[in-house]
């Protein structure tokens, strides 16, 4: 496994992570490139700072933020947080039926979130495009959606394979464009 990813294994982490105004949070630190205080992540996300520290607590609280240092701001201890680690991954360990039926409403809601998110992202970047009557498909992006029919062994392949890819290419770097790349795999019988 690999050293930089954070493991949720219980409903109530998941519960924390799966919160939509959390989950911006999480995508503030990981697409900055160094630690930023409420103050610095409220201002990436447009909203007040104490609404984001109230959410940073939580995050802290289940080791998804971490204090990486205190400067002395005007005479103000300013902390400066990060992400523990870059990725998060979902392993759940709930064995119990009251449990999993927690788990599974979290994971709805989690789904539904990063859904929504890049719904608004695709739907604003195609806006943005036809605007400029640009005809480059690079410019808007695509989806796509297909039946695949894999083993245990050719599924663990296949999600290695994406996750290390995209690795690749999962650093900022201002000569590129950005993009928002989802994916997933889920059964279907």
């Amino acid at each position: 496994m690999e050293q930089d990813t954070r493991i949720i294994s219980t409903a109530e982490e998941l519960k924390v992570v799966s919160d939509p105004f959390r989950l911006r949070i999480i995508g503030a630190y990981r697409e900055s490139l160094e630690p930023l205080t409420v103050k610095g992540c409220a201002d990436v996300l447009g909203e007040v700072p104490a609404k984001v520290h109230y959410h940073v607590k939580k995050l802290l609280a289940i080791d998804i933020l971490e204090l990486d240092h205190v400067e002395v701001v005007n005479g103000i201890n300013a902390k400066y947080y990060k992400l523990q680690k870059q990725k998060i991954k979902l392993q759940l360990k709930e064995t119990d039926d009251e449990g999993l039926a927690t788990s599974l409403k979290h994971l709805n809601s989690l789904v539904i979130s990063q859904l929504e998110n890049f719904k608004i992202d695709f739907i604003n970047m195609s806006r943005e495009t036809f605007a400029r009557k640009e005809k480059s498909p690079y410019e808007t992006g695509w989806i796509s959606s297909t039946h695949l029919y894999l083993s245990e062994a050719e599924f663990d392949e296949l999600q290695a394979y994406i996750f290390n890819k995209v690795a690749k290419f999962d650093k900022r770097d201002d000569k590129k464009r950005r993009y928002v790349f989802m994916n997933g795999l889920s059964r279907k019988d």
